[in-house]
């Protein structure tokens, strides 16, 4: 990891700004935003990026001289699968200085050191959580053999973090963050009126649909731009009491924690130690969304705490890891996918009606390879990330079959595996060259 970064230096070098504005730019245009106004008074992304020279120059100097003020964010309520969400929507000035924030701040972060932590930072992503537990899956398989002993996963997260979290003026939160600020800066420290500029970002005036101003004691401001790192780094003394715990597994993704220990104890020590935390960092665990297992080929539960249940594999951020250490994509993903590619199916086999099975199985082996081929500005969405993270083959045939049944319901009529009398599995993949998924793998 390279060294911290004096914040306060790059807060005052226009540079700074002309990357985060040309960074905000490239992922407008790839929305098709290009010439949407950044703050309704006419002037386009497009504008931003044309000028961002004589911008930047101006946010920096107004940094520097301790001139430049966040306004106030507007609050506004979005409606998802039934639940109401607050969001908050930044100027585009406060948006570029945020986020040009959250990369330093990032950076500093690393280098810091967040024991665990995969969210929000450079290089680390949900699969490479789950990747770190299919190694320590693995580990201890080598170790105890597959009919070995169980490993104890306690999977658990926080009641509403983003809402919950304390924000105020004495919360736990800001001395961590002040010393991951000051780490690249001589004295270790950033002057008042920077710190205040993060703050005023961190924890700004809300102001609502009626016009009425204030500022959050609990609860971040969703949809500003430092929130992601105020999450990693709120329950920072949690992740380093728990790793402090010899040999434990611990990942951190947001709210979402995954610890694991071939030995009981060790989970035990580790709900105490948690316990023993919580209530300084303002923050309390979802024990309804808790989850306890017994991972095992066997699937038995523990005996001396029945809570540990016997499973053959952990679902956990999108992703699930088995018993034996390898790694596929969530069920609900697979399904997902499936249902991607079989209503694509359903579309193509409409209009090849009038040909024979077999050949209207031809057909649809043609367009099915298109839909599997990576390369194509056609392929089915989700399938570099499937194969990418995927190391499971025995998920990868199951899809295998599913997308061949699929085919010969399709062409032949008949439901479930009868199509295969007609048009056999080795017929589509000799024959017709129906591509594999574990062929793909193995590939990559």
């Amino acid at each position: 990891m390279a060294d911290p970064v004096d914040i306060e230096r790059h807060l005052a070098d226009p540079k700074t700004y002309e990357d985060t504005i040309l960074r905000i730019f490239t992922k407008k245009r790839q929305r098709g935003m290009t010439f949407s106004e950044v703050d309704d008074n006419g002037v386009t992304y497009f504008d931003t990026a044309t000028n961002r020279r004589t911008l930047s120059r101006v946010i920096a100097r107004s940094v520097a001289n301790d001139e430049y003020r966040p306004q106030p964010v507007d609050l506004w309520i979005l409606d998802s699968k039934g639940k109401q969400r607050a969001a908050h929507m930044p100027t585009f000035t406060d948006h570029v200085v945020g986020s040009a924030l959250f990369q330093l701040i990032s950076h500093n972060a690393c280098c810091y050191g967040l024991p665990g932590v995969y969210s929000y930072l450079p290089g680390k992503t949900n699969v490479t959580a789950m990747r770190s537990l299919a190694a320590f899956v693995r580990a201890h398989r080598t170790k105890v053999g597959d009919k070995g002993p169980p490993l104890y996963v306690l999977q658990s997260d926080f009641e509403h973090y983003g809402d919950n979290l304390p924000v105020g003026p004495d919360a736990a939160l800001w001395p961590i963050l002040r010393e991951v600020v000051g780490l690249g800066s001589s004295n270790g420290n950033v002057s008042q009126h920077v710190w205040d500029l993060i703050i005023r970002l961190a924890r700004p005036v809300v102001r609502d649909q009626d016009g009425a101003q204030f500022t959050r004691v609990h609860g971040v401001a969703m949809g500003t731009p430092l929130v992601p790192m105020l999450a990693d780094l709120a329950v920072v003394p949690m992740d380093k009491a728990i790793l402090d715990i010899d040999g434990i597994f611990y990942a951190r993704y947001n709210d979402d924690f995954l610890i694991a220990h071939p030995d009981l104890t060790a989970l035990h020590e580790a709900d105490a130690r948690i316990d023993a935390l919580l209530d300084e960092l303002g923050v309390k665990r979802k024990l309804t969304k808790e989850l306890r297992t017994a991972l095992s080929a066997t699937g038995q539960t523990c005996a001396d705490d029945p809570a540990y249940r016997g499973r053959g594999r952990i679902d956990s951020l999108g992703l699930s890891v088995s018993h034996a250490g390898t790694l596929a994509v969530g069920p609900h993903r697979l399904r997902r996918f499936v249902a991607r590619v079989a209503t694509r199916i359903d579309g193509v086999a409409a209009g090849l009606r009038r040909l024979p099975p077999t050949e209207r199985a031809r057909q649809l082996v043609a367009a099915t390879n298109v839909m599997l081929d990576v390369t194509s500005p056609f392929a089915v969405a989700g399938l570099p990330s499937l194969l990418d993270s995927t190391t499971d083959r025995g998920t990868l045939k199951d899809l295998d079959f599913r997308i061949a049944r699929k085919i010969v319901q399709a062409a032949t009529g008949r439901p479930g595996v009868l199509g295969f009398r007609v048009v056999s599995p080795a017929a589509l993949r000799g024959e017709m060259g129906l591509v594999s998924l574990v062929k793909l793998r193995n590939e990559r």
